[in-house]
């Protein structure tokens, strides 16, 4: 499991991102359905299915709000202040389409204010695995093209890792952290371009505590 300095500061957590093998650790783990969307969901108690979001949100204390990945990003964010969390899945569609925005703004909604959230982003695919094609590069705008390395062979290594601080940092969140591990290179962690047909995948975990 790692953690990050960020959030070890916070004594009203728990949380960790576990690699594959240590997932199983997670206790009680409140799963989603996760489908690379921009849907957010808050909660307040223990769920019997798992709702079709990419992120969850809670201020109630004892849910175990959990992010599956194999290669997308997990970030985990808190409010120091008012005592809220949230766990976002975010895939690089996920991220374009605006998860880690609508995620924040949810949070402000009911209370939070990103003045006093931190967030830290767990292991993911990193730029010198990621590579990306014309069809993905021309979606992003052009000032966004600098996330992109063209590379002899006409496509793209996409620098997933700074475009995710990017879209963090739109919202106002100054306070990031970050676990850079490659999750394609790192045999710990389930990949899904590595072995598309693994199924299995890493859990991160955010818990308040009770």
């Amino acid at each position: 499991m790692k953690q990050v300095s960020l959030l070890n500061q916070i004594d009203f957590i728990e949380y960790g991102f576990y690699d594959a093998q240590d997932s199983q650790l997670s206790q009680h783990p409140i799963l989603m359905n996760q489908v690379h969307s921009a849907d957010a969901l808050f909660i307040d108690k223990q769920l019997q299915s798992s709702p079709q979001v990419d992120a969850l949100i809670t201020n109630v204390s004892g849910l175990n709000l959990t992010v599956k990945t194999a290669d997308c990003a997990p970030i985990l964010v808190v409010d120091t202040k008012a005592k809220l969390i949230a766990a976002i899945h975010a895939g690089w569609k996920g991220a374009f389409q605006g998860i880690i925005e609508n995620t924040i703004l949810q949070m402000c909604e009911i209370g939070g204010d990103v003045l006093h959230m931190v967030a830290a982003v767990g292991p993911h695919l990193q730029k010198e695995s990621f590579e990306a094609d014309t069809q993905m590069y021309s979606l992003f705008p052009i000032t966004e093209h600098h996330f992109f390395t063209e590379q002899t062979n006409g496509k793209f290594l996409f620098d997933f890792h700074q475009y995710v601080l990017h879209r963090l940092k739109r919202t106002g969140i100054t306070q990031i952290d970050s676990v850079l591990i490659d999750t394609f290179t790192n045999n710990k962690y389930n990949s899904y371009r590595r072995d598309p047909k693994n199924p299995a995948r890493q859990y991160s975990s955010i818990c308040l505590k009770d």
